[in-house]
């Protein structure tokens, strides 16, 4: 595992916020600024503009709502008066004409081979085990990691976490075309017939088509067989969803490659840190924005 530098202190910033009644007695400071916003791209990186003001100074989401409605917010130089506005990186944010800085933590790249039995989240209020539980050891360094696309609670394999939002919306949007190559078990008999209506794909009302790239045998059995799925604009339980249609049971379903990167000898449930450069080869085929 490579060593990782040290996270930059967090800048400073401080103001007084005014009560609804303009009495400075009932005022509270704001406290220092801390933490920063992904980069652009994740669905993580867009925030409330409530939450970024008390995240960024230390006031309650209240006495920052308080803020934004007395009309002493900018975003990009243009008054804000209105709770439900978010911000995105890149945007200027300034209270009583006060720019609120913050510094960028330095990106980190994971690969981890996802076992079953966890979800692809940051966080759960069913209580069920997070995939951030098998990397708590950075999360404590870096902390805005988030899972960059997603594999279902059975699933397994590779699963990229980062907070470089730009690597995570090439990673994932359909319009990149980033190939996944899934090895899927499955029980039951694989006749010729059936191979080629599951190449051909489905159409399902609630999903559309749903077509694999490219499917391969493996391995085959009487009673078992073994494919490679390849996908590119994979839906939500795509394959799952497919092996259903035709009765099929899935035994096992690992991702194990995500655009030209592989996850090899990797055991489950342990994680690599990658370097950028290894970690673009996932977006090797990706076209530029």
């Amino acid at each position: 595992m490579t060593k990782e530098k040290k996270i930059n202190k967090t800048s400073k910033y401080s103001a007084i916020p005014k009560s609804a009644n303009n009495n400075p007695s009932k005022s509270k400071s704001v406290k220092s600024v801390k933490s920063a916003l992904p980069a652009s791209g994740a669905g993580s990186a867009i925030i409330r503009l409530n939450k970024f003001i008390a995240t960024h100074t230390g006031v309650s989401r209240r006495n920052a709502d308080e803020i934004i409605e007395e009309g002493r917010v900018a975003i990009n130089g243009k008054k804000i008066n209105k709770l439900a506005v978010s911000v995105k990186p890149g945007d200027e944010v300034s209270v009583d004409g006060k720019k609120i800085k913050f510094k960028e933590e330095p990106k980190i790249y994971i690969m981890l081979n996802k076992p079953q039995g966890y979800i692809t989240a940051v966080k759960s209020e069913e209580g069920f085990k997070t995939v951030m539980e098998l990397v708590k050891k950075e999360t404590l360094k870096y902390k805005h990691i988030f899972p960059a696309g997603r594999l279902d609670f059975m699933s397994e394999g590779m699963l990229i976490l980062t907070n470089d939002g730009d690597f995570s919306y090439k990673l994932t949007h359909p319009k990149f075309d980033v190939l996944k190559t899934y090895i899927v078990e499955v029980k039951g008999e694989l006749t010729s017939d059936l191979f080629n209506r599951i190449k051909k794909g489905i159409r399902l009302e609630e999903t559309g088509l749903l077509k694999p790239d490219d499917v391969r045998i493996v391995r085959k059995n009487p009673n078992k067989f073994i494919l490679s799925v390849d996908l590119t604009h994979g839906k939500n339980r795509e394959i799952r969803r497919l092996m259903e249609f035709f009765n099929l049971k899935i035994l096992m379903l690992k991702r194990v490659r995500i655009g030209g990167l592989y996850i090899g000898d990797l055991p489950s449930g342990e994680y690599r840190i990658l370097n950028k450069k290894t970690a673009e080869l996932a977006i090797s085929n990706a076209d530029s924005d």
